[in-house]
């Protein structure tokens, strides 16, 4: 079980912020490398100094052995080796006769306690040992004991004061370089790991902008060398992509709201739509039934004609609601190379059939060879005709052209009507829009020919606009990409 004193520093180092802990992470390594290499410094040197000590001693006391074994007893101040130079006397020498007395032979110059030597190593001479002074445990000495002719024994002690000086002041200088070391670390360690820590700090600043709404924030990276710069370029990539599904979701939502509300409204204006013809004929049904047999054949003539024109009414629109079913659902159409110009002028030809007093007029050049559905081809342009007679005042004029322009394939159905304004030309593809309300249904069309024009020409990969301004007529505009390669098509000639 971990002590309090560890929870709490473990926590406190979780709840720091990552330059605190690179910093004590630091710290500690360099505290822990000081102490390593003060305590190995310094025991390296105690153990050299003890060992040319031991050396010297045991020089000296060769001898001094030698001396007291002769009998001689004339100081041995004077230097161990020829051509020393002279110098303070260090050795301590006593003499411990057989009956335990001491005697002091030579002695430092400046000793304050002699040494206390255990009554076992009188009895086991050999080796050096350390050896604490009398009553003064702050001195120690190092000390070799010799035997004596006579049962006597020589004790030699060198003072260890000068050596453990020397280790203490190795110490302290130790301690002083490591905290030089750990204030120089806080010192230039803290700038540096700030500086190296910036782009962490600016990618925690983009991430905050990201998480607020802002998708399009992306990281400065530094250097693709650093692993921060490799980092910032994975964490670029990542936020890219995220912002790409993001927005593509967004799309998507939107695309899916938008298809919901029209399908809204086109599930609305269709029930409206067959209301209309479905109340007229129950309504004519009805009146039908409550005459019975008393109603003459002209009238039942002309309320069967009624019928059959309401009827004829809901099974052009129920086609038209289908149409506009299957071009929603991508319904692959029969393409294969056609003449445009021959698909305008049979339009043209059944236009004028239906309206003979109405000038219609058809400038195509021969031939403008599209890849297309002849037959939805054909009800795109009978439709613009139908939209532009159905809008127009009797014996106004409507043009039709076809032409190869810039690569692609136009064809123009223009009028010299009253015009529509730019809010009713924005809505005019909207499926049951009208630009009159006040219309009747009966007069004014199911109001999804334009609808379907703009659905069949989106299927062939074409585009349709209108260009209008109010009493100065209207232009539809239809462009398709013109065939791969031109099929040996009929020319139309102009008309």
């Amino acid at each position: 079980m971990r002590s309090r004193p560890d929870q709490r520093l473990r926590t406190a180092l979780a709840n720091a912020s990552l330059r605190v802990r690179v910093m004590a992470v630091a710290a500690f390594l360099v505290t822990i490398t000081s102490v390593v290499m003060g305590s190995l410094g310094t025991t390296l040197l105690q153990g050299y100094l003890l060992s040319r000590a031991d050396q010297q001693l045991r020089d000296f006391a060769s001898v001094a052995s030698r001396n007291l074994a002769a009998g001689s007893h004339r100081p041995l101040r004077a230097p161990l080796h020829a051509g020393q130079p002279s110098q303070p006397f260090q050795f301590l020498i006593e003499v411990i006769s057989s009956g335990g007395r001491v005697s002091v032979t030579e002695a430092p110059l400046s000793h304050a306690a002699l040494p206390q030597v255990p009554a076992a190593r009188l009895t086991d001479p050999g080796e050096p040992f350390t050896a604490a002074a009398v009553n003064d445990p702050g001195h120690s000495w190092r000390v070799l004991v010799r035997d004596l002719p006579g049962g006597r024994h020589a004790v030699i002690a060198f003072s260890l004061d000068n050596l453990n000086s020397t280790v203490t002041r190795l110490e302290i200088a130790d301690a002083v370089a490591g905290a030089v070391a750990i204030v120089l670390l806080a010192g230039i360690g803290l700038p540096l790991v700030r500086i190296s820590l910036a782009p962490l700090a600016r990618i925690g600043d983009t991430a905050a902008a990201i998480a607020a709404g802002d998708l399009s924030r992306r990281i400065d990276h530094p250097p693709h060398s650093t692993e921060v710069g490799r980092l910032a370029e994975s964490l670029n990539t990542m936020l890219a992509r995220i912002e790409a599904a993001y927005r593509a979701r967004e799309q998507g939502e939107a695309r899916a709201l938008d298809s919901e509300e029209r399908m809204r409204r086109f599930v609305a204006d269709a029930s409206h739509e067959l209301r209309t013809p479905l109340t007229s004929v129950r309504g004519l049904a009805e009146f039908s039934l409550q005459q019975g047999t008393d109603a003459s054949h002209e009238e039942l003539l002309r309320l069967m004609t009624l019928v059959h024109t309401e009827a004829i009414r809901m099974g052009r629109l129920v086609e038209d609601l289908l149409m506009l079913a299957q071009s929603d659902q991508d319904r692959p159409l029969d393409r294969r190379p056609v003449d445009l110009s021959s698909i305008a002028a049979r339009a043209v030809l059944a236009a004028r059939l239906i309206q003979p007093e109405r000038p219609i007029t058809l400038h195509a050049d021969a031939p403008v060879i599209v890849d297309a559905d002849a037959e939805r081809l054909r009800q795109v342009v009978d439709n613009l005709i139908g939209n532009a007679l159905q809008h127009t005042p009797a014996g106004t004029a409507v043009t039709v052209t076809v032409a190869d322009e810039a690569g692609q394939a136009r064809l123009t159905v223009a009028d010299n009507g009253p015009g529509m304004t730019a809010d009713q030309a924005s809505r005019v593809f909207e499926r049951f829009y009208r630009t009159d309300p006040a219309r009747s249904r009966a007069r004014g069309g199911t109001g999804l020919g334009l609808s379907i024009a703009a659905a069949l020409t989106a299927a062939h990969a074409g585009d349709i606009t209108v260009h209008t301004q109010p009493g100065r007529g209207a232009a539809f505009r239809v462009s398709l990409p013109l065939a791969s390669a031109a099929s040996d098509a009929q020319p139309a000639t102009s008309r």
